[in-house]
C-alpha cells in the first residue's frame, strides 16, 4: 500500500548486491514501513552488475523504494538510514552484501509524479534465506533508532559498507585487507598539537637540521619533514583503531586480536605475504568488528 504521491511525492531508493549465500524470501512486494512511509521490492533484470559481480544460481537484483517524504531533504536523509538499515541487516544476520551506486551517494533521491522512478537494486543468492517479516523488522529497528552514535554517521556508514562488501571479495588476502580497512575508516586520529607544543623547539630543530644535511638527497629530505610535521601532530591509525576496539568490545582478547591483524595487514600491503593463517584471522576479526558495530549502533547481532 502506497500513500499518495501528489501528498508525498518523494521517496529514496539505493542498490545492493547479494552474492548467493543469502536469498529474500518475499511472499508479498509492498510494506508499510511506517505512517505514511512504504517499502516496495521490485526484481530487476536489467542491472549491469550482474555482469562485473561473481554470482551464483539464484541470485536476483532488487529494486527496493522507499516512499512517504513531502520533501526531497526529507528523502535524502532517509535514504542514508535505508542504506545503513539493509547494511545492519546483513552484518547483524551475518551475510555478504554491497551497495551498488548510480551517484556520489549509496541512494537515489527521486520525484515519484514525475514519469518513471529508479528503484533500489539488490542481489541475491541462496544457501541462507531471510523472511519477509524479518527483514522488514530489522529495517525498522535500525531505520527508526534514535540513539545516537558517537562515531559521525559517514565514517559509520562507510565502514559498514567495506566491512558487508569484504564478505564478497574472491580471495582471502583481499577479504583481509578490507576487513582492517573497515576499522580504518571507523577511527578518527586525535590531534596531538597540545602534546607537541611543548617540544616544539626541539621538532624544530630536527627539520632544520635534515633541511641542511646535504648528505641526504632533496626529495628524502622533504618526504622526512613531511612525516615529522604530519605524523608528529596526531594520533597514529593503530592507537586510533585500538581505541575503538578497547570502547566497542567486551572481550578481552580484542588488543591482541587487533594487533596480531594489523601486523599481518601492515605485512600482505607491504611485503606482499605473510606466513599466517588468514582465513582463520578473518574469522576472528570478522566478529570483532561485527561486536563494535552492534556497540555503535546499540542494536543486538541476531546470529
Amino acid at each position: 500500500m502506497e500513500t499518495n504521491p501528489n501528498d508525498f511525492p518523494y521517496g529514496a531508493y539505493i542498490t545492493i548486491f547479494l552474492n548467493g549465500t543469502i536469498q529474500f524470501e518475499l511472499d508479498q512486494m509492498d510494506f508499510i514501513l511506517g505512517e505514511n512511509l512504504s517499502l516496495q521490492f521490485v526484481e530487476n533484470k536489467f542491472n549491469a552488475s550482474k555482469f562485473t559481480e561473481i554470482t551464483y544460481p539464484g541470485f536476483k537484483v532488487w529494486d527496493v523504494k522507499l516512499t512517504g517524504f513531502k520533501t526531497a531533504c526529507e528523502a535524502e536523509k532517509a535514504g542514508v538510514r535505508l542504506a545503513e538499515s539493509f547494511l545492519w541487516h546483513s552484518i547483524s544476520k551475518n551475510f555478504p552484501i554491497r551497495l551498488i551506486y548510480h551517484k556520489s551517494l549509496p541512494f537515489t533521491v527521486y520525484d515519484r509524479t514525475k514519469g518513471p522512478s529508479n528503484g533500489m537494486f539488490g542481489f541475491a543468492h541462496s544457501t541462507q534465506t531471510e523472511k519477509a517479516i524479518d527483514i522488514i523488522n530489522d529495517i525498522k529497528e535500525s531505520f527508526f533508532s534514535e540513539y545516537k552514535s558517537e562515531i559521525d554517521r559517514k565514517r559509520l556508514l562507510l565502514s559498514m559498507e567495506i566491512f558487508s562488501a569484504s564478505q564478497l571479495e574472491i580471495t582471502n588476502r583481499a577479504k583481509f585487507i578490507s576487513l582492517i580497512t573497515s576499522l580504518e575508516a571507523l577511527s578518527l586520529q586525535k590531534n596531538y598539537k597540545e602534546y607537541t607544543d611543548h617540544v616544539k623547539e626541539r621538532i624544530d630543530e630536527l627539520i632544520k637540521a635534515i633541511q641542511n644535511e646535504d648528505n641526504i638527497p632533496k626529495n628524502v629530505r622533504n618526504s622526512l619533514i613531511g612525516r615529522i610535521k604530519r605524523e608528529m601532530s596526531i594520533e597514529s591509525v593503530r592507537q586510533a583503531i585500538m581505541d575503538v576496539v578497547l570502547k566497542n568490545t567486551k572481550e578481552v582478547n580484542n588488543k591482541k586480536l587487533f594487533d596480531k591483524a594489523y601486523g599481518v595487514r601492515s605485512s600482505l600491503v607491504h611485503d606482499g605475504k605473510s606466513d599466517d593463517n588468514i582465513e582463520e584471522l578473518s574469522i576472528s576479526v570478522s566478529s570483532m568488528i561485527r561486536e563494535i558495530f552492534s556497540s555503535c549502533l546499540n542494536l543486538e547481532l541476531k546470529r
